[in-house]
This record gives structure tokens, sequence and C-alpha cells, in this order.
């Protein structure tokens, strides 16, 4: 992920279909900036979010999901959205952040 270039969206459209056309349209601006992609959600929607992100994106874009920082029960793991698939995190209730970097 760009550590250098970066932007922090807040929160993600509530209604699932707008959900989703923002995550494209941030997934869209990552490759076309070269520019990480940040943002939040209500802990208890995280599990959903999750769920549209790896629904709407690519299986090569880059996720990040940073969970209870600072905790005991910290949780930080990149990798492409068809690893995410493979193995979906339960974070429900979890204060967290969550990153996008689609590469060329």
């Amino acid at each position: 992920l760009n550590g250098q270039s970066f932007a922090f969206n807040g929160y993600l459209p509530i209604e699932k279909a707008d959900r989703i056309k923002r995550l494209r349209d941030l997934e869209n601006r990552s490759l076309r900036e070269n520019q990480t992609q940040l943002f939040i959600e209500t802990p208890f929607r995280n599990n959903q979010i999750i769920t549209d992100i790896l629904e709407a994106c690519s299986a090569d874009t880059l996720l990040c999901i940073a969970a209870d920082i600072t905790a005991e029960t910290e949780f930080v793991k990149t990798a492409p959205i068809r690893e995410w698939k493979k193995n979906k995190p339960d974070i429900n209730k979890r204060p967290a952040i969550f990153l996008l970097h689609k590469y060329r």
C-alpha cells in the first residue's frame, strides 16, 4: 500500500448499492492516482462492509484491515481480495480501519 499518498474517506454510504458503487469508485481512484484509500465503518457493520468489499473489488486489489489497534486483540493484515475471500475475518463490533489499493 502507498504510505506516501493516501486519502481518508470517512464513512461509506449505508445503502448497499451506494456502498458498492463507492467502493468501486475508491478502487478506481487508487489505481488512477496511485493512492491508498482509507475508510471506516461503524463496528457493528464491519462484517457487512468486508462482504461488500469482497463483492465489489477486483481479486488483485490489496485490502488491509486493522482492528483493535493498540489492544491485546489487535489484528492487522494486508492481502489481495482473492486471499480474503478464502478466509474472511470476523471483526464484528471491533473498531477498525480499512485500506484499499489497486495497482496496475
